[in-house]
């Protein structure tokens, strides 16, 4: 485990946020960023992201296999988002889905942009790859630092949290989009919630960091990106446990001496955040 200062604004100044499974979230007093502080080291988690199993996936199976529920989400993610106006252009439009999982949302796109969109995925779980692949998406494994290619979109759902450096990492993404390209980025605004008012479990040390609206759209304009929309959805539309485990959970509700580990009807429901942004390097954009 190695001790960090804030990705977000480089400040050594935090303090104790809340703990998990032995490990501590502290909140950077500069900023307001959450992270895992100490955290893995970054061969420690290059070693997990390629490993069969992820920690997280040990605890709700159904975290394990393809999960069709998702498509459906994803397909309502991407009306909201007009992506439609896309999947109805003659051109065609490169896109890169990054740490795709068992390729869900790549499949989502594939099935409504077959004719306008070349998707590819982008997976460092072997497991997660091969079955994507046995699917029959286009979903590989390549180091982004030397990758040459670039995109129309470049899109990271649920891969903020897992970064080890969020800036380096989401700038890269910038630099590989296309002139006038997009990035669809997926994740939690969290970081400015009370610890009591946090989605729990926190999924440590998995989870590193948990940034906000605000935090994300300022690094998103200092990368040279114009925000176009932002949504936020309620979590729980996401069933994280299995039929057993559900039972087990409300069960918790009821017995004395017992505490929930998941909150159902938590006081800020709506965190989960997807941002499209644009590169504007130029005026032009993919979309016309």
């Amino acid at each position: 485990m190695i001790e960090v200062d804030c990705y977000n604004c480089k400040s050594s100044n935090h303090e104790f946020y809340d703990s998990e499974n032995g490990h501590t979230i502290v909140k950077c007093i500069q900023c307001g960023l959450l992270f895992l502080n100490p955290r893995p080291g970054d061969e420690e988690i290059s070693r997990v992201s390629k490993s069969i199993v992820y920690k997280a996936d040990e605890l709700p199976k159904v975290t394990g296999t393809f999960k069709e529920y998702l498509k459906e989400i994803y397909l309502s993610r991407l009306n909201d988002f007009n992506y439609a106006i896309m999947f109805n252009q003659k051109k065609r439009f490169t896109w890169l889905d990054i740490n795709c999982g068992h390729g869900e949302f790549v499949e989502t796109v594939s099935t409504l942009g077959d004719k306008q969109i070349d998707i590819i995925g982008l997976e460092p779980n072997v497991r997660k790859l091969e079955q994507a692949r046995e699917r029959g998406m286009d979903v590989r494994f390549f180091d982004l630092s030397t990758h040459q290619e670039k995109y129309d979109v470049i899109s990271a759902l649920n891969v903020y949290s897992h970064l080890p450096n969020p800036p380096e990492d989401i700038a890269r993404w910038c630099e590989m989009l296309n002139e006038g390209g997009e990035l669809l980025l997926q994740t939690g605004d969290t970081a400015e919630l009370a610890a009591e008012h946090h989605h729990k479990p926190y999924s440590l040390p998995d989870h590193l960091s948990f940034t906000s609206k605000k935090l994300l759209i300022e690094l998103l304009q200092k990368l040279g990106m114009k925000v176009i929309q932002v949504e936020k959805y309620r979590l729980s539309q996401y069933p994280i446990f299995s039929y057993l485990g559900l039972l087990k959970e409300i069960a918790r509700f009821f017995l004395p001496g017992h505490v929930a580990t998941f909150k159902f009807s938590p006081e800020h429901p709506d965190t989960d955040m997807w941002i499209r942004a644009k590169k504007i390097s130029n005026n032009n954009s993919i979309i016309e």
